[in-house]
């Protein structure tokens, strides 16, 4: 008797596999499928363009080159990317004035293109590499408990190292080789970096532990990014993420949504140009609620350093 209701059920069992329809879920797409149980990460979407309102017009002269943004104790902090001094600023998040500086004595600032945060630290990314040629790749740790709210602080880091496992050369190669990151999340108990492809334009996603240590990576995914991608924030509540970045000078974000676990690149994929704010490089991006997320822009030959806003509830 046990044996027969035991092929019964792997009779079954390929018929309930089949009945559950993978497809494009998103109803906002143009091959939505109402079939669909299972999003696969087909979507595809209608081109969109957006002008997003301008928060802070003007950053300090002292973050011009602004690269990367979270929002912690009511405000925002960023720092400078190479050639920058070792140091994170806290703005005052009306009108960008620095309230505090935080050195990190034990490091120095050799391209660092991003910040993120869980609970507990703040990790900044060196590991810039315009060149294509860098061995010294870094993630710097800050302890949260360790920042005081002094106009002026000093902290020291723990550093996490790395390497990328796919990378066979060293050699210069200014701008044109896939072996450059400006992107970091910190989420669960790893921490997640995107590339930034100037030879491609693809993006690869790489996973490391949050423990100090020396890493080899190896792409966990790739997705065409159709753009070179500056930054990166996670909304956990809402199963979603916005990567910004630019091509041309013309920004744009990629909002990633519906995605299971770390598949990041797995779930739904949807574009949105700025086509309004022609020359601005867009490096930093924040969530400051939920649905809501906040882009640093460094300086350009005809821009200002700026904050402004995405709101994607306002987005159809």
């Amino acid at each position: 008797m046990v044996r027969t209701a035991l092929i019964f059920l792997a009779l079954l069992m390929p018929a309930f596999a089949f009945s559950q329809q993978q497809g494009c879920t998103d109803t906002a797409a143009l091959n939505y499928n109402r079939e669909a149980v299972i999003n696969d990460g087909s979507c595809i979407y209608k081109p969109l363009s957006v002008k997003p309102p301008v928060l802070i017009k003007k950053l300090p002269k002292k973050v011009f080159e602004t690269s990367g943004l979270i929002w912690w104790r009511g405000s925002y902090w960023t720092h400078n990317d190479s050639g920058g001094e070792n140091e994170i600023y806290r703005l005052d998040s009306l009108a960008g004035k620095i309230i505090q500086t935080v050195k990190i004595r034990n490091v120095v600032n050799v391209d660092w293109e991003d910040i993120d945060q869980d609970d507990d630290y703040i990790y900044i990314g060196d590991f810039g590499n315009n060149l294509g040629s860098r061995t010294d790749l870094s993630i710097y740790k800050l302890p949260k408990n360790s920042i005081t709210d002094n106009e002026n602080d000093t902290v020291e880091a723990e550093i996490i190292n790395f390497s990328y496992g796919d990378q066979q050369e060293y050699t210069i190669r200014n701008r044109s080789h896939d072996y450059d990151c400006e992107a970091l999340i910190g989420y669960g108990d790893s921490l997640y970096l995107f590339s930034k492809n100037w030879a491609d334009h693809k993006c690869r996603l790489y996973a490391m532990p949050k423990d100090q240590g020396h890493y080899i990576l190896y792409p966990a995914g790739e997705f065409n990014a159709d753009g070179l991608i500056t930054g990166a924030a996670i909304d956990q509540n809402a199963n979603q993420m916005v990567l910004c970045g630019y091509k041309n000078y013309l920004p744009f974000v990629w909002i990633l949504s519906d995605f299971v676990n770390s598949d990041f690149f797995g779930g739904n994929k949807r574009r949105v140009d700025f086509k309004e704010l022609p020359a601005t490089q867009t490096e930093g991006v924040t969530c400051i609620r939920e649905g809501v997320y906040s882009i640093s822009a460094e300086r350009t030959k005809v821009n200002r350093a700026k904050i402004f806003l995405l709101d994607l509830n306002e987005i159809p």
